[in-house]
């Protein structure tokens, strides 16, 4: 006879975040790589056209990218809490990552640095050791290049949501975005 619903209101406990998904525009991909040299530029040139977690792009060694084909195996991820390699966040993070044009030229850029070493792809280039974590690249490389751009800080993370939106905006399968970002459905795209 009553509606046990009546009045009831949705409140969301925590507010969202104000950089939860905060895309760059092409402009701002553009200042903020014309503001790294070489080696950080072909890192989050990559990052940008590939949506990888940060603690999957450090992990990212030369022997997971197949030329042939285009594409990146990515099974391992790098994170500051752990002293070696762990597997992906997911188990659908486990995936093979379709490398598009601008993510080769990115690593052909990057093969005069690191190839040779047959390591580890992307290092801190002040350093010239693997990066160990997003806090140093952050803090070194990250947020003074968008200090040079002139672009307002976000997370490094927010390359995964640029990679997302441009791919969306580009007319791209939902389930394929998903797929290559590691989710193990559409939801989180949605």
């Amino acid at each position: 006879e009553k509606n046990p619903l009546a009045r009831w209101t949705y409140r969301r406990r925590d507010p969202l975040k104000t950089d939860d998904i905060d895309p760059s525009s092409a402009a701002e991909q553009m200042a903020i790589l014309e503001n790294m040299e070489p080696a950080g530029r072909n890192m989050i040139q990559f990052a940008f056209w590939t949506g990888l977690r940060t603690s999957e792009l450090i992990a990212l060694e030369w022997a997971d990218i197949d030329f042939l084909r285009g594409y990146a195996r990515i099974d391992k991820a790098l994170t500051q809490a752990a002293d070696a390699e762990e597997s992906t966040k997911t188990r659908a993070g486990r995936r093979d990552v379709k490398l598009l044009a601008p993510a080769l030229a990115a690593l052909s850029s990057q093969k005069s640095i690191t190839y040779l070493t047959g390591g580890k792809i992307f290092i801190n280039p002040r350093t010239r050791e693997p990066w160990c974590g997003d806090q140093a690249i952050r803090k070194t490389l990250w947020t003074p290049a968008l200090k040079r751009a002139g672009v307002r800080y976000r997370r490094p993370y927010q390359t995964r949501h640029t990679y997302a939106s441009m791919m969306l905006s580009a007319g791209e399968s939902p389930m394929w975005v998903a797929s290559q970002m590691g989710h193990a459905d559409w939801t989180m795209i949605a």
